[in-house]
């Protein structure tokens, strides 16, 4: 799941430093409120929620204040992003909020205790489809029972964008490297249910982004 640096549409910087360290993407900002809404139906009670691809690590930082008697393990496949994630740790200081894991979703998955809820943010678009089978199945296999995966981010429908922006923001990554870009809805549903998962509900967000989600069940 490593690749060179991809060139994203509203990338000028895609991020800007604060004094302490703190990475701040304007992408997250601005998409997590809805996300935010949604993810609340499904964050349990207890236990541990992993955030794959955790990126300047402002989003699970948030979740951490929001859900105090959840364990939030953010991670990363790139170790550049520690800095930042641990710096966000430090702002909110968040007794629940764990120290970052490097990890590379697309390879074996390390055991990770009471395992309730793994999220992933505009990643599935960003990698090719053999690296998002392989995350499909590995939070398939480490998830708890019951335990659910959320995915957000763009999608086809039978192969149709859904704007004139996503056909286009599909065509400059696909020029970048060509076996990364838009996922289908109905390929990722196919593979979530070939590791094992169920689908629970598909979800319509705001700038033509959805939210899938799919439970392990007993």
């Amino acid at each position: 799941m490593t690749q060179p640096p991809l060139k994203l549409p509203d990338s000028g910087p895609s991020s800007h430093a604060l004094p302490d360290g703190r990475l701040v993407a304007p992408s997250a900002e601005r998409n997590a409120a809805p996300i935010f809404e949604r993810l609340a139906e499904y964050v349990p009670d207890h236990g541990m929620v992993l955030e794959l691809a955790s990126g300047t690590g402002q989003h699970i930082a948030a979740l951490a204040g929001m859900y105090p008697d959840v364990a939030w393990q953010p991670s990363d496949a790139s170790d550049e992003r520690m800095d930042s994630i641990n710096a966000w740790r430090a702002h909110t200081g968040a007794d629940n909020l764990r120290d970052p894991v490097l990890l590379n979703a697309s390879k074996p998955w390390p055991d990770f205790p009471d395992f309730r809820l793994a999220y992933v943010v505009n990643l599935f678009h960003l990698i090719p489809q053999q690296d998002v089978v392989a995350v499909i199945r590995g939070a398939a296999g480490a998830l708890a029972t019951g335990g659910h995966f959320f995915i957000y981010g763009p999608f086809r429908t039978d192969g149709t964008f859904r704007s004139e922006g996503d056909a286009r923001f599909h065509a400059s990554l696909t020029a970048q490297n060509p076996l990364i870009g838009y996922k289908d809805l109905e390929w990722v549903e196919a593979e979530l249910c070939a590791a094992g998962l169920s689908i629970v509900a598909v979800h319509e967000l705001p700038a033509n982004n959805l939210v899938i989600v799919a439970q392990k069940p007993a």
